[in-house]
């Protein structure tokens, strides 16, 4: 009973922290979800016509089709993506750039593949989002918090050293506590885009395909 309420102690303050960081953070949070979608149209549309008519010759792209990658277990989905973000983290210590490009990298990355499916592939484009649906909403969130996370990193080492040159500040202790929230507001959401991974990570692997030869037939 004593490890029950600790249990539920430990996931009401996590609760709360994360409402916390999500509202402190919106503006931030919105804003790169659109920058991703951006950059995923804007691939998608960018490599349309001729371009994307040449590249199509250089992809197998019969191998890298949802229903092939099916023998993809959800661990290694999981393991793969979890080790992406955690790299975005640690690396936006650098200014927060890692974070910016990792946004860019996986939008263009996805773009260019909705559009070759799209091209080599009859209702390619549609069958593409349609199996992107059931884990991308859990997937693509926890990419843009793994971001969001990193730039608060990034952001707490600067109030941190702004704070210990600062003549108002006594000592390492008081310069933390003054700039500790971007710190723990990061970590929660780095947390919370691993809970979300966890979610799309079997639902990629035994779902998503499913569904989508449900809706449009077989790949």
């Amino acid at each position: 009973m004593h490890i029950q309420t600790i249990t539920m102690d430990i996931l009401k303050k996590f609760k709360d922290l994360l409402i916390e960081s999500l509202k402190d953070n919106k503006k931030l949070i919105i804003g790169l979800y659109v920058f991703f979608i951006i950059c995923i149209v804007g691939a998608w549309i960018l490599f349309a016509g001729p371009v994307g008519a040449k590249l199509s010759e250089f992809q197998n792209i019969s191998s890298s089709t949802p229903a092939a990658m099916q023998n993809v277990s959800a661990v290694d989905l999981f393991i793969n993506n979890e080790y992406g973000g955690i790299l975005v983290y640690v690396g936006s210590i650098f200014f927060g750039i890692p974070a910016i490009v990792s946004l860019v990298y996986n939008g263009i990355n996805m773009g260019l593949i909705g559009q070759l499916f799209s091209q080599v592939l009859p209702n390619g484009g549609m069958r593409f989002l349609v199996y992107l649906i059931p884990h991308g909403i859990f997937e693509l969130t926890a990419t843009v918090l793994q971001s969001v996370a990193g730039i608060l990193l990034f952001l707490f080492i600067c109030r941190f050293i702004r704070a210990m040159i600062s003549s108002e500040t006594h000592g390492v202790s008081e310069a933390f506590d003054k700039s500790k929230k971007a710190l723990v507001q990061s970590v929660i959401l780095m947390i919370f885009a691993t809970i979300l991974l966890l979610i799309a990570a079997p639902i990629e692997a035994y779902i998503s395909v499913p569904f989508s030869e449900l809706i449009l037939g077989t790949w």
